[in-house]
């Protein structure tokens, strides 16, 4: 056992001390002439039960002969037995704790479940030989680097990535491992506004013709009633009432939307019928997120396939409004009342001429998609 003057404070350790006081320096008291006194700290070192080298700090220690007191008192309480030396937390590993991380969301709704393993997959990936506590903002600043520059991954999913590692280590704060969260000085990546994609007069009247069977239909759908590919997957032949021409839904919000499905539409889905008499349209399994996923993919290869780039099956929706209100001057409160906002209260309380405005804008929509298909026809058949 012995005592030093240990030159530096903690806070001192991952800077590069020239040896003059800047901005940098954790505070430290002054002497009556104003000059501040040494940085460092007396302190006491010696062997532990596991013969490592361990020091000691300790509040009331101002000088070299109170570290020596401190000193006699450790030595007897050693000899008598009665030395209990504080033992030094085991901070885990990133990789470690991420299973424990991962286990709170066992519960947890399965797009929250994906979101967190996904993240948390790429974190291990990058920080997983970390422990927790020597991750520092600049640790975080060259992951992201990393994850831009050689996965070419995009800014909004690098953000995620952040947000997930904050909450770990918020986690981990409040079950006493940390004490400070790395990526609260850490701010997000700027990202870009994109508009949707649209699609053109020529791409509509390419799907309506190149596509058939079920992924016509199910393109149909998503076109003409905007639909979430959720939604489309979840619809069963109970949802669609054939005689009063309303297509019901209530995926995503769970506020029923009842949307009016034109003659056209109604024409396709009848036929469609005659060959599929399970309880559902389009999908009979458990409409989990990874099947929802794996129908984005198809639809986003088919898409591509046809010369129609950077579009996705939830763009239909947005071309579904779009048409809606730009091009035919549909007014927004009865756009919305077909996108998500209608309770089957509100729906019940609605008046014969506002039910008709919804039937008369989808047969407005579905004639002037069709119309647009066979112009585009004429013109090239000239």
């Amino acid at each position: 056992m012995a005592v030093r003057f240990r030159k530096y404070f903690n806070e001192c350790k991952p800077v590069q001390c020239t040896g003059r006081r800047s901005r940098q320096c954790p505070e430290t008291p002054k002497r009556s002439n104003a000059e501040y006194k040494t940085c460092g700290v007396w302190c006491i070192e010696f062997f532990n039960d596991s013969k490592q080298w361990q020091s000691l700090t300790f509040k009331d220690i101002r000088n070299k002969t109170d570290a020596e007191k401190r000193l006699t008192l450790f030595i007897s309480d050693r000899e008598r037995g009665q030395l209990n030396l504080p033992k030094k937390k085991a901070i885990p590993t990133l990789a470690e704790y991420s299973g424990t991380y991962l286990e709170l969301y066992k519960n947890a709704k399965e797009n929250t479940r994906n979101v967190k393993r996904r993240s948390t997959k790429s974190l291990v990936e990058y920080l997983g030989e970390y422990n927790l506590d020597k991750i520092t903002p600049f640790v975080i600043e060259k992951f992201r680097l990393e994850r831009k520059e050689k996965g070419r991954v995009a800014d909004s999913t690098i953000n995620d990535d952040v947000a997930v590692s904050s909450h770990i280590f918020t986690t981990a704060i409040k079950a006493g491992i940390l004490v400070k969260n790395p990526c609260r000085e850490v701010r997000r990546l700027k990202v870009g506004q994109t508009r949707d994609k649209i699609l053109s007069q020529s791409e509509i009247t390419l799907l309506l013709d190149k596509l058939h069977g079920k992924d016509r239909l199910m393109v149909l759908v998503g076109l003409f009633t905007g639909l979430r590919l959720g939604g489309v997957l979840f619809l069963s032949w109970n949802d669609i009432d054939f005689i009063n021409g309303i297509i019901s839904s209530s995926h995503k919000t769970g506020k029923l939307v009842s949307i009016p499905q034109s003659d056209y539409l109604s024409e396709e889905l009848l036929r469609y019928k005659e060959g599929n008499t399970g309880d559902r349209v389009f999908e009979s399994r458990e409409i989990t997120n990874a099947v929802v996923v794996r129908y984005s993919e198809h639809f986003s290869q088919l898409f591509k396939g046809l010369a129609i780039r950077n579009f996705t099956f939830h763009n239909l929706r947005h071309t579904f409004s779009s048409i809606l209100q730009g091009e035919l001057g549909i007014g927004a409160v009865v756009v919305q009342g077909m996108t998500g906002h209608s309770s089957l209260g509100m729906l019940q309380r609605y008046s014969h001429a506002q039910l008709d405005s919804k039937k008369k804008a989808i047969q407005a929509l579905t004639d002037h998609v069709l119309g647009m298909s066979k112009k585009t026809n004429f013109a090239i058949a000239q």
